[in-house]
């Protein structure tokens, strides 16, 4: 059930992005949160809207492209699950901006596994998502 309410989030965001995109197609648009999805699941895809998936390669310009791919494999996670960490929160920006992208960083290092198989008495006040930071200059 929780697979088709990201699936259906995710044709909700994708056509925002669109209308966006139509109304001003220079627009810099930012999508970013916790997706609850992996970047290969259906989810991310959908709002990328990568051109190998699509077969158009007149949208390409409407491609939202992870940011987090900047990053190297094993500090890229935003969640300690069953002693694995996933990244499920993602920030995906048009190709426009990657001009002005200087680089972004997770801060993951406290992360606790919210697993029940790890689990603790101990309540932690911090959230069990890392915040994903990306800088950009434009000056």
């Amino acid at each position: 059930m929780s697979s088709m309410k990201r699936m259906s989030q995710a044709l909700e965001v994708r056509p925002l992005v669109d209308q966006i995109l139509d109304d001003d197609p220079e627009a810099r648009v930012i999508v970013a949160g916790d997706f609850n999805a992996e970047p290969e699941e259906v989810p991310v895809l959908a709002i990328c809207g990568n051109v190998e998936d699509t077969n158009n390669g007149d949208l390409a310009g409407r491609v939202l492209v992870p940011i987090e791919h900047t990053i190297p494999n094993e500090a890229r996670y935003t969640l300690f699950h069953h002693g694995r960490g996933q990244m499920i929160d993602h920030m995906l920006v048009t190709r426009n901006l990657l001009a002005h992208y200087r680089g972004s960083e997770i801060h993951n290092e406290i992360l606790h596994d919210d697993s029940i198989a790890f689990a603790t008495y101990i309540k932690y006040p911090e959230s069990d998502h890392a915040p994903v930071v990306a800088t950009f200059d434009f000056d």
